[in-house]
This record gives C-alpha cells, structure tokens and sequence, in this order.
C-alpha cells in the first residue's frame, strides 16, 4: 500500500470529520467508500434499453392502449364507481 498524503481545503476537512463523526469510521475506510461509489457511478452503462432492464420496477399489466394519454378521466371514473 502507498503512503499518500492530501492536502485538503478546510471546507472538505471539516465535511470529512462529519461524515467520521456520524458513521464512526477511519478516514481511510471513508475515502476508499468515496471511490468506489464514484467509480461505480462512471461504469454504468448509459444504455437506457440496459438500465430499464436491470431495473426493479420493469413489469407488464394489461389495460386500455390510451392509458397514459386517459389516466386522469380513467381515474375519475374509477372513483366515481368505487363512492
């Protein structure tokens, strides 16, 4: 492992002994944490076809073809049926 040292402005000095302060962590294992999210964040596919894919909230429903353009009035005449 390689020594290395900042030189931090007192502004993200200060952020970084919050962040210490609520999560009781050493700095080292705070800036590795940084990185990864940081790197992780870069990696991504900027694919929206891959992200909507991957992602929890993809599912499939029948319903009227005009759905998105009619939700208001179908919503009201679902709550008009339900009173």
């Amino acid at each position: 492992m390689t020594i290395t040292q900042l030189n931090l402005p007192d502004e993200y000095l200060k952020k970084l002994e919050y962040i210490q302060t609520l999560t009781q962590q050493d700095r080292q294992t705070l800036l590795l944490a940084a990185i990864d999210l940081y790197y992780h964040q870069l990696t991504q596919t900027t694919d929206p076809l891959a992200r909507l894919k991957k992602s929890k909230l993809i599912g499939s429903f029948e319903g009227d073809a005009n759905l998105a353009e009619q939700s208001e009035a179908i919503f009201q005449s679902l709550m008009h049926e339900k009173t």
